[in-house]
Order: C-alpha cells, then sequence, then structure tokens
C-alpha cells in the first residue's frame, strides 16, 4: 500500500477502517456480524480495492459505534483552498454516485458535532437506518429536500431547516429535475 502522504481517499478509508479493527482486536468475520456488510467487502475495503458507498459506510459506522467521519479520515493538510469545497475535500459517493457527501469538519470529540456539505442529483433516493447521533440537523441551501423521519414525510424547499433524533430509519430523496443540496450535522 502506499504511505498515507500518496493515499487516495478510498486507500484512507481502508486504512482507518483496519487500524480501528486492530485496535478493537476484532476479526473481519466479528466486524461483518456487527456491521452486516461481507467479510469478503470489509476485506477489500481494507486493502484500497473497493469504493464504498455511503450506505456501506453508514453501515459500518453503525455497527462499530462510530461517527461516520472517523471513518472517512480527512487530513486538515490535504485542503489546499478552504474556500472551494469541491476541489478541497474528496467526495464520498451513494447511489450511483448521485449523492456526493463532503466530510467538512469530521467528529470532533471536544464539540461532539460533525458537519456533512451533500449534493443530492436528481432522481436519488438514500435511506438510513437508525444511529447513535444524538441529533441531526438538516438546512437545505438549494432545491427541494424530501425527508422522511419514521411515519413522517417533510417537503423541505431551500432555503429550509429541521431537526430530528436520527434513531429511528429515516431517509433523504431529490424527486425534481435539479440539484438538492443541503448540510448535514451531526451532534453526539
Amino acid at each position: 500500500m502506499a504511505d498515507s502522504e500518496n493515499e487516495g481517499p478510498v486507500q484512507e478509508i481502508g486504512r482507518v477502517l483496519k487500524r480501528i479493527r486492530t485496535e478493537r482486536n476484532l476479526s473481519l468475520e466479528t466486524v461483518a456480524e456487527l456491521t452486516g456488510v461481507s467479510k469478503t467487502m470489509l476485506g477489500q475495503i481494507e486493502r484500497g480495492a473497493s469504493s464504498p458507498t455511503v450506505t456501506l459506510l453508514w453501515k459500518i459506522a453503525r455497527g462499530l459505534r462510530l461517527s461516520l467521519s472517523s471513518l472517512l479520515a480527512v487530513r486538515a493538510d490535504r485542503i489546499s483552498d478552504p474556500a472551494d469545497i469541491e476541489k478541497s475535500i474528496e467526495p464520498v459517493y451513494g447511489e450511483q454516485k448521485k449523492m456526493i457527501l463532503y466530510d467538512i469538519f469530521p467528529f470532533d470529540p471536544v464539540t461532539g458535532f460533525e458537519y456533512f456539505y451533500i449534493k443530492m442529483l436528481p432522481g436519488v433516493f438514500h435511506e438510513s437506518g437508525p444511529h447513535t447521533a444524538l441529533m441531526e440537523y438538516i438546512v437545505v441551501t438549494q432545491g427541494t429536500l424530501i425527508l422522511a423521519v419514521g411515519e413522517q414525510i417533510f417537503s423541505l424547499t431551500a432555503p429550509a431547516k429541521i431537526c430530528f433524533k436520527p434513531d429511528i430509519r429515516h431517509s433523504y430523496r431529490n424527486s425534481t429535475d435539479s440539484t438538492v443540496v443541503f448540510q448535514n450535522i451531526m451532534k453526539y
């Protein structure tokens, strides 16, 4: 594997996952049981041979009781132009690369927050199972986001905001033909 100076985001995620697994003295089989992600896929992620989707990373984070950003391991020294998010931070993709997540401020144990900038292209649906954050804050800055929290459905047209307890299944949908942009803040 390349040294960490030359790694891309896929290799960094794999390196971080392997480090966490090793520090906790967990086998790939145990992590597979905890997360619902196959042992084969976990091995591919650790080797940097597979690029995990946002959905897969959430499953791993939930199963290991981690913040999502702890798996993403954004390195501050890689950010060359903080004014341009899309050029300074490597995105993570989900749902056929039509959902693009930028880990702007990774989890900070002092503040208990992590902050994501998310773009959803037209027609994207993303479902999230319950997770350990105490509260999830959404700020829609472009387009209309359909948010389902349990049985409740919210149509959020920019500018709009909402917060909810993410301890139940929830989903995000872009039913329009325009891109939706929103900020997602997790409080742990």
